[in-house]
């Protein structure tokens, strides 16, 4: 990675578990998709991992559809809409919600072209237009937000609800291709003003509307010429060959789409947070197969493209994952399943013969029987610092032999996600550990 960051997520460079599948249908493909699906979910349980899966934006990479596991945090890259009640989950890229739609009016009022000098946003222009005589209270439910992106090297015209913004990556997979937002002087020279100053009426090239604002009338918008605006938009009537789909981004608050959650549907709220992606599923269907002549013969020996799957675990992103639900004030708190080691040894005062030696046998011992032991033998260092060391690595055992315990040939054995602490006799150390971590 060219700018690492964020720790153990994206680091210098990174481990991923990859895998394909290649089948010669699509019913095929999606029992591949589903195995692969299930052993993630029971990976991730074995790590212990609070995830949920969303359905996603399958970008770059193609294909029909996909699927991620993530995790919430606070220094997670995605974003994502959740429903708590019936555990709707989608990426922003892809998510929907229940918001009430611009209803139109019974009457279309005329158009009119209204001076609005340095007036650039949905905000400014309520306000505005509310401190005129000739306008009630405007609010920005009847405005027209405009955004003109380049697409294939031609411009295309967005017009979004109020304050609404612009879901990209929909519009990519609505437009089919990568898009960007047009730049100063090509607005200009495309509408014959800046932005703030934008509108449909008159607008030469493709308009994409969405669906809140859907055959939407008396609707304020620019008026392709700076400092002026345009009241009294009927886009039946005063805009042509207008295309609608759905384009916005999601927002916390706003209802759950989840239409299968009981007769009436979902009734609660989506709440919109980041999160870290820890994997990720794919059907690529026959996008790779077909441009790169990837075919099989069928039994009349007729060609076909395979029909294909991606499947990928950021290995790191599962311990930073698991790091962000298990700690406390003093460290990491590690589960057997992916510590890196089963136990931390710590001999107290090795200096001393009594302790060293007692220490070097237990560690030979545990790791004789196939503990992995991180071995604390440092002479240099008092038992604090020792302590408050192997509370912040984790391990799920600690193992404390001091000279005073030695005498009654005992050892300590501290839990490190309890937090409890007892003696043990040292012959009966192994059965002890094993006990608690099989348990």
């Amino acid at each position: 990675e060219p700018r690492p960051r964020s720790g153990v997520i994206r680091t210098r460079q990174f481990l991923m578990k990859d895998a394909y599948s290649f089948d010669i249908n699509q019913d095929e493909q999606n029992k591949s998709y589903n195995k692969h699906d299930s052993a993630y979910r029971n990976i991730f349980d074995r790590c212990k991992i609070k995830y949920f899966v969303v359905g996603a934006h399958s970008g770059a990479m193609g294909g029909s559809g996909s699927e991620e596991f993530m995790v919430k945090s606070d220094a997670g890259e995605d974003t994502v809409a959740h429903c708590e009640s019936c555990g709707y989950s989608a990426n922003v890229e892809v998510a929907v919600s229940k918001v009430e739609a611009k209803k139109r009016a019974e009457k279309s009022e005329d158009i009119k072209e209204i001076h609005t000098p340095n007036v650039k946003s949905i905000d400014e222009l309520c306000e505005f237009l509310s401190q005129r005589d000739a306008f009630a209270k405007i609010d920005e439910s009847q405005c027209a937000k405009s955004r003109v992106y380049i697409h294939d090297g031609k411009p295309v015209l967005i017009l979004m609800y109020g304050n609404d913004d612009v879901n990209e990556s929909k519009l990519e997979n609505y437009l089919g291709g990568t898009v960007r937002p047009g730049q100063p002087e090509e607005l200009l020279e495309i509408t014959g003003a800046d932005a703030g100053s934008i509108g449909p009426v008159g607008f030469k090239h493709r308009i994409i509307v969405d669906n809140r604002i859907k055959d939407a009338n008396n609707m304020f918008s620019g008026a392709n010429k700076n400092d002026y605006h345009i009241s009294g938009i009927d886009f039946k009537r005063d805009v042509e060959k207008l295309e609608y789909t759905d384009l916005r981004i999601v927002k916390t608050g706003e209802g759950c789409p989840n239409l299968s959650a009981g007769q009436a549907g979902c009734d609660s709220k989506l709440d919109v947070f980041t999160a870290i992606e820890l994997g990720h599923i794919f059907k690529l269907g026959t996008k790779y197969s077909e441009a790169m002549g990837a075919l099989y013969l069928d039994e009349n020996g007729k060609e076909h493209p395979i029909v294909m799957g991606s499947y990928g675990i950021g290995v790191e992103r599962v311990m930073a994952c698991y790091i962000e639900q298990n700690y406390d004030d003093n460290g990491i708190i590690w589960d057997k399943t992916l510590a890196p080691f089963d136990i931390q040894l710590l001999g107290l005062n090795m200096k001393k013969e009594l302790v060293a030696e007692a220490s070097n046998k237990i560690y030979d011992e545990l790791t004789g029987s196939g503990f992995e032991v991180l071995f604390d033998d440092r002479t240099n260092v008092q038992a604090g610092f020792k302590f408050k060391d192997a509370d912040l690595l984790g391990m799920p055992v600690q193992v404390i032999v001091g000279d005073k315990k030695l005498k009654d040939n005992k050892a300590e054995v501290k839990i490190r996600r309890t937090g409890e602490r007892f003696d043990v006799e040292i012959s009966d150390l192994q059965n002890k550990i094993e006990e608690y971590l099989n348990g």
